[in-house]
């Protein structure tokens, strides 16, 4: 049963100015705190719009374990938790095409009704790099 598709206002601007920042100077890496802000951007976007599954395809487990590091940064510990179950069954199930497809289907199902409130954990975060609290102040 899916409770949400879609991301806040906040998340889509903190997404839209880190790969803006990324595609203007691809030579300047972005800071630590700005790559978790990015993975879960990237990753909360993909799973409110229904993609998470091609998000994830070219190294599923991969993906799952470095965004369960950078949602465990972020403090969405529920979603990190459910990253970590779902990349431990994809190591379980191997590479086969069909058990990649569900564990993502119900690790989707599960974010669906997550008690994390990404949105507002990102905003918080987002808020405590100076480029986006002057940036949001700006507009």
């Amino acid at each position: 049963m899916e409770t949400w598709r879609g991301i806040y206002p906040i998340t889509s601007f903190v997404l839209d100015a880190l790969k803006t920042k990324r595609a203007a100077d691809p030579a300047s890496a972005l800071s630590g705190s700005e790559r978790v802000l990015l993975e879960c951007s990237e990753f909360w976007a993909a799973a409110a719009h229904g993609t998470l599954e091609q998000y994830l395809q070219s190294d599923p487990g991969a993906r799952l374990r470095q965004a369960q590091q950078a949602f465990t940064t972020l403090g969405a510990v529920r979603v990190a938790s459910l990253l970590r179950v779902a990349a431990e069954a994809l190591e379980r199930h191997g590479p086969a095409a069909g058990a990649i497809g569900e564990v993502i289907s119900q690790l989707d199902e599960r974010l669906a009704r997550t008690d994390d409130n990404v949105d507002a954990l990102i905003a918080r975060f987002a808020s405590g790099l100076d480029e986006f609290t002057v940036s949001a102040a700006a507009q």
